[in-house]
């Protein structure tokens, strides 16, 4: 089960708990999310609420969120061109080796096809490129809590997590826990949530954190023979924005 993108809009716009939420997480990201110019950024899922500061600073930078036909789609950002598109979750389309960060957010956790997702990223990202991946913590309060988006799909314990992307050639560079509070709608837990970050920051515990952060590369050593998929052949990041990649599939 998956929540669809009103929903998710919703929760971080429009609730307490999603705006704290969004907050802690970007603080994470913040380090580990950096667009150089001429770099193409793909947010898989439902990324908006994380690469708010990154549209906002995007001359002569290519950002593209791919959303999927199970979860719908909406226009991002609000007041200028979107950059959304409607896509089937395991074939983008974007030209092979094209992207030099994806990030994967409220995606492989509700993904019925974890393992061709993560090979459709392997495609599209550069040798050099760089995967984050926001998923819930297997040990965490939040996977058992339906107060937010984190409650829905399956998640995953940190040797689960080594085990799939090993499995689809990919190499963990680092997972960061995050999210040790308790995921409140309100009262104490909700107004302590900065506090118990700050705790669990020092505490450093896989177990207590809500969410893993994800970065990943790719295992270039262990490369099968990767074939560029049937839409893949018609856009590149060198000669179509993304902008225009959005608009050419009716954004």
């Amino acid at each position: 089960m998956r929540l669809d993108v009103i929903e998710l809009k919703n929760f971080y716009n429009g609730t307490e708990l999603g705006r704290t939420t969004k907050e802690l997480i970007n603080r994470v990201l913040d380090t580990k999310i950096n667009t150089d110019i001429g770099s193409l950024t793909i947010g898989f899922g439902f990324a908006c609420p994380f690469l708010e500061k990154k549209i906002k600073d995007r001359e002569n930078k290519n950002i593209l969120l791919l959303m999927p036909s199970e979860q719908g789609v909406l226009p991002w950002p609000e007041r200028s061109k979107s950059v959304t598109a409607l896509v089937d979750e395991v074939s983008w389309p974007v030209n092979t080796s094209a992207a030099d960060l994806i990030l994967i957010s409220h995606g492989l956790e509700v993904s019925d096809n974890q393992d061709l997702l993560l090979k459709e990223a392997f495609r599209v990202l550069k040798d050099s490129g760089r995967l984050v991946i926001l998923v819930p913590n297997r040990t965490g309060f939040w996977t058992r809590s339906d107060s937010t988006p984190f409650g829905y799909g399956k998640p995953y314990s940190k040797s689960q997590l080594k085990a799939l992307l090993k499995k689809n050639q990919f190499q963990i560079d680092n997972i960061t826990p995050s999210l040790y509070g308790f995921p409140a709608k309100k009262g104490y837990w909700l107004k302590a949530l900065l506090l118990w970050e700050k705790v669990g920051k020092k505490l450093n515990s896989f177990f207590l954190g809500g969410l893993l952060v994800v970065e990943a590369k790719k295992d270039i050593f262990a490369v099968n023979n990767v074939k560029t998929s049937k839409v893949g052949q018609y856009f590149s990041s060198n000669e179509v924005p993304a902008a225009i990649m959005s608009r050419s599939l009716g954004q």
